[in-house]
């Protein structure tokens, strides 16, 4: 599997084993902030802005990206972060249920200086698959 990002620079060796895209807009879980943060997106992407967060898993490393655009195509912010293993302390996922039918999962990662949740927008087997890479990773 290769990226598409073309901000990851993969080293001798590396090679990807999982990619995801997680909402970068909002982590709640509320039925109600998701559909007014819903058209607030709508209404950026009308203006050309967007806004999205991956995280890449590689055999040697989790690479996390935040792009930022501006009228489509300019880019407006850009962070690559690497994590090196040996910094990740636990992985995970958690499911959260609101009003008994709107699920959301979400991949967690606890690291030495910062805790990522991101709003999952895969199945409940997909999440599991990349915490189990992760796990993985961090087991070697």
């Amino acid at each position: 599997m290769a990226t598409t990002l073309s901000e990851v620079i993969l080293l001798p060796g590396e090679e990807v084993q999982f990619q995801i895209e997680g909402n970068a807009y909002t982590d709640s879980p509320n039925p109600l902030v998701k559909l007014i943060v819903a058209i607030f997106r709508f209404i950026g992407k009308l203006f050309g802005s967007s806004f999205r967060t991956y995280l890449v898993i590689t055999n040697k490393r989790v690479i996390r990206v935040d792009k930022e655009k501006s009228f489509w195509v300019i880019p407006r912010n850009t962070s690559v972060r690497t994590i090196a293993k040996s910094a990740i302390r636990e992985v995970g996922y958690a499911q959260a249920v609101r009003w008994f039918v709107f699920k959301t999962l979400y991949f967690q990662m606890q690291t030495v200086t910062e805790n990522t949740s991101i709003a999952y927008q895969g199945s409940l087997k997909d999440v599991n698959d990349l915490v189990t890479k992760v796990s993985e990773l961090i087991a070697l």
